[in-house]
C-alpha cells in the first residue's frame, strides 16, 4: 500500500506553481458574463467576461485539488474565468500575487489559506483598489473580508469525541499538531477541551509537519513516536494528509491492528484506504472539498453583486466511519456524494439568481 500512496503523491504534487487560467481558457475575448435575472455585473452590463483570481498557499493533497476544482467549476457556472496564482507554502509568492491580480484587473479575489501576517496588508490593498475579497481558512482580521470555512471546531469535536466513545473514555493517544494554521488551530480548541474534561484520555505524544510531501514526512515522525510509545492506542490526525502518513507508519511497523486512526477531511484515496479490510483508519469528519471552493466563489460573487454577505460563512461537517463506507459500497468521491447527497452540496452563500449546482 505504501507504493500506492507514493504513486498518488507523485500525481498530486504536479500542481500549479505559477499562473494558470481556468474557466475562460480558450474562449473568445468577446464573451460576456450574462445570467438572466441576475444583478449587475452578472447581467451582462459590464460588457465583458468577469474575471476572478484564486490566490493559493496550500496546493498539495487531494483536498486542495478538489477545492480548486470547485472554485473553477462554480466560476464556470457563473460565467467567469479564473486565474490561479501562488506556490505551495510560499507566503511571499501569495502576497505578491495580490499585486499581480490587481494589475490583471480582476473583478474579485479568493484568498485560500496563507499567513495572516503576510496577507493582511496586500488584501487591504486589493480592497483599496475596489476589488472584493473573500478568504478561505485564513483570518485576515478585516471586517470587509468574509471568512469562508468548514465548521472546524465541530470537526475537532467530532474526531476527539469519536475516540472517547470508541475507547469508553480510557485511551492513550497521539496527536498530529501543527500550530499557526487557522483551521488546525480551530480544530485544536475542542480537542483540548475534551482531553481536559476526560481524565482517562491522555495525549502521550505529539508530532506533525507541513513539510512536503506531507504524508511521507508525517509517516517518518509517526514511526519514531510509535516506536517510543508502544502504549498508543489511537492517533488523531486532524487533516487527511496527516492520516495517510500515520497509516504508512503503522504499516511500516506492522501495527495496523494495534492503533486506530481518526481524521478530518475525505478524498477518493482516503475512501480506498479506510474501506480496506482491517484498515486502522476508522473515522473521519468531512465536508465536500469541492463545495468549499464553490461556496468561496458564490460568496465572492455576492460581494461583486453588492449583496450583504455574513462575515463568517460556515459549512457543517459529516462523520464517516470505515463501516459506513463499506456498508454503502462507496469507492470514490462521486459514489460518496451519490450515497450521501446531503454531503454533496450546501445552501451556503447561494442567491436565487445563481444557476443551480456548481458546474461540477
Amino acid at each position: 500500500m505504501r507504493k500506492t500512496i507514493h504513486v498518488a503523491l507523485i500525481v498530486l504534487m504536479v500542481v500549479s506553481t505559477g499562473l494558470v487560467f481556468a474557466g475562460g481558457q480558450g474562449e473568445s475575448s468577446e464573451n460576456v458574463t450574462m445570467i438572466e435575472g441576475a444583478p449587475a455585473p452578472f447581467d451582462g452590463s459590464s460588457g465583458k467576461q468577469l474575471h476572478i483570481a484564486h490566490l493559493s498557499y496550500l496546493q498539495e493533497g487531494e483536498f486542495m485539488q478538489m477545492y480548486r476544482a470547485g472554485v473553477e467549476a462554480q466560476a464556470r457556472a457563473l460565467g467567469m474565468r479564473v486565474t490561479v496564482l501562488g506556490r505551495q507554502t510560499d507566503a511571499q509568492a501569495q502576497a505578491n500575487a495580490v499585486s499581480q491580480a490587481i494589475n490583471l484587473g480582476v473583478d474579485g479575489i479568493v484568498i485560500q489559506h496563507g499567513l495572516p501576517e503576510t496577507m493582511q496588508g496586500p488584501a487591504q490593498e486589493a480592497l483599496d483598489a475596489g476589488i472584493p475579497v473573500v478568504a478561505f481558512d485564513v483570518d485576515l482580521d478585516n471586517p470587509n473580508i468574509p471568512q469562508i470555512a468548514q465548521n472546524d471546531p465541530q470537526h475537532g469535536r467530532n474526531a476527539i469525541e469519536s475516540i472517547v466513545s470508541d475507547f469508553d473514555g480510557q485511551v492513550n493517544m497521539a496527536y498530529v499538531r501543527v500550530p499557526g494554521i487557522l483551521p488546525l488551530d480551530k480544530r485544536d480548541g475542542p480537542i483540548q477541551e475534551v482531553v481536559a474534561r476526560e481524565s482517562g484520555v491522555t495525549i502521550v505524544a505529539q508530532s506533525g509537519t507541513l513539510d512536503s510531501p506531507i504524508s511521507v514526512r508525517n509517516a517518518d515522525q509517526a514511526t519514531a513516536v510509535l516506536r517510543a510509545n508502544p502504549n498508543i492506542q489511537a492517533y488523531l490526525a486532524p487533516y487527511d494528509e496527516f492520516a495517510k502518513g500515520i497509516v504508512l507508519a503503522l504499516e511500516e511497523l506492522d501495527m495496523t491492528d494495534q492503533v486506530r486512526v481518526y481524521s478530518i477531511d475525505i478524498s477518493t484515496q482516503d475512501i480506498e484506504l479506510m474501506s480496506q479490510p482491517g484498515s486502522p483508519w476508522v473515522m473521519t469528519s468531512a465536508v465536500n472539498p469541492a463545495e468549499m471552493g464553490a461556496v468561496s466563489v458564490r460568496a465572492l460573487s455576492q460581494l461583486m453583486a453588492g449583496e450583504d454577505v455574513p462575515h463568517d460563512v460556515l459549512v457543517e461537517p459529516m462523520i464517516f466511519t470505515a463501516e459506513m463506507l463499506r456498508d454503502a459500497g462507496v469507492t470514490n468521491m462521486d459514489e460518496l456524494m451519490a450515497a450521501f447527497p446531503e454531503f454533496a452540496s450546501s445552501d451556503a452563500a447561494r442567491s436565487p439568481w445563481m444557476p443551480e449546482g456548481s458546474g461540477m
